[in-house]
């Protein structure tokens, strides 16, 4: 069982490497990716929480547990994230999401996705900026946040929380003022720190 909860949590965090595959099928990929994501890491938890609890994980199971509950917090959440603001802008149906212009940004911009747009924002909903925007680098303010919230959780250092979301604050106050930008800084943290919390919470069962 515990071999079985680490596969599937391992299939969690590669969730995102399935978008150029479903792109063939759908203009947006990014819902179906989410809720691909969302399914195994329930699955996951599923599974741990149905493991003998007096055979805990060990050794290299452990050590495989806590990696991979990072990994799964750290890159599937971007799609979950990702994945929210498709809903609140009710763009929940892939073939009727618009797709982004390419010519948003030019081939060799940093910033730009596999889709030629400008990278998706963790913080906040990509229909609602243009190139020059506000909350740039949410994606890996993203993954960092995530990543940092999962490993003190496992840590079992919550408080530490607390100071990942501080510091967010103030790298993010000056930028706070600009229009749409509170709401999407609030959807955007709290859908990352719920499924951080959940990613953590699946590799503190195998513990």
């Amino acid at each position: 069982m515990t071999l079985l909860a680490l596969l599937l949590l391992l299939l969690a965090a590669a969730a995102p490497a399935t978008l150029p595959l479903l792109r063939r099928w759908v203009p947006d990929p990014v819902l179906p990716a989410a809720v691909l994501a969302t399914v195994l890491l329930a699955l996951a938890a599923a599974v741990a929480a149905a493991d003998d609890p007096t055979d805990p994980a060990d050794g290299w199971q452990l050590a495989a547990a806590l990696v991979l509950g990072v990994a799964a917090a750290t890159t599937g959440g971007g799609l979950v994230v990702r994945g929210v603001f498709r809903l609140m802008r009710d763009e929940w149906w892939p073939w009727t999401a618009p797709r982004r212009a390419a010519a948003q940004a030019s081939p060799d911009d940093p910033a730009a996705s596999d889709e030629g747009a400008p990278a998706p924002d963790d913080d906040e909903p990509a229909g609602a900026r243009s190139v020059e925007t506000v909350l740039r680098g949410g994606a890996w303010i993203g993954f960092l946040e995530r990543g940092a919230v999962a490993a003190t959780l496992l840590a079992g250092w919550p408080e530490g929380i607390a100071l990942v979301l501080a510091v967010k604050g103030v790298g993010r106050y000056s930028e706070l003022r600009e229009a749409n930008a509170p709401e999407a800084f609030i959807i955007g943290t709290l859908a990352s720190l719920l499924w951080a919390g959940a990613a953590a919470g699946t590799a503190q069962l195998l513990r």
